[in-house]
């Protein structure tokens, strides 16, 4: 025969608020107890052995180099940081300097153009054959104005200068 508490342990067996008693109840789950450390206490205690007068100017010495190392790091390191600070300052001022070069480079070379295209449309054929009738009273050329010259003769004539030149040369 089973009895009611055996029933229940083998029926829920699986169940997570059942398994609540299988922990160790006799742990405590409280924290360990803290105890603080106790405080040192600082003692003076008086050095009962007295440095020379030699001794003492020597860690004088030695501190005193001590102290102008430290000063001259630390000199050199503000130094460094101002002459960092000086560069920045002077290639900022250099870059400004270069883009408003660049601008006014942008700017004539624009003008440039303008003046170009105005000089173009100036020295085009049709500005020139209205100059030429307008300003300089110029006619255009009429066929019975053109003549025409026989080269042939000019070269045989430049061919007799040629030899009378060579011949006045050669005696």
């Amino acid at each position: 025969m089973t009895n009611t508490g055996d029933f229940r342990r083998y029926s829920y067996a699986g169940d997570t608020s059942y398994l609540i008693n299988s922990f160790d109840v006799s742990r405590s789950s409280a924290a360990p107890a803290y105890t603080p450390e106790p405080k040192r206490d600082l003692k003076v205690r008086e050095n009962g052995k007295r440095k020379s007068r030699n001794q003492l100017l020597q860690e004088q010495r030695l501190n005193f180099r001590k102290i102008v190392i430290i000063s001259t790091a630390a000199l050199l390191t503000i130094a460094m940081l101002f002459a960092v600070l000086h560069t920045y300052a002077q290639k900022n001022e250099l870059n400004h300097e270069i883009s408003s070069l660049e601008s006014q480079l942008a700017v004539a070379q624009s003008e440039n153009t303008r003046i170009n295209s105005e000089l173009n449309s100036l020295v085009s054929m049709s500005m020139i054959d209205k100059y030429a009738v307008e300003k300089l009273g110029m006619t255009k050329m009429q066929t019975g104005q053109i003549r025409y010259i026989d080269v042939s003769q000019y070269k045989e004539k430049h061919k007799t200068a040629l030899q009378f030149v060579e011949e006045q040369a050669a005696k």
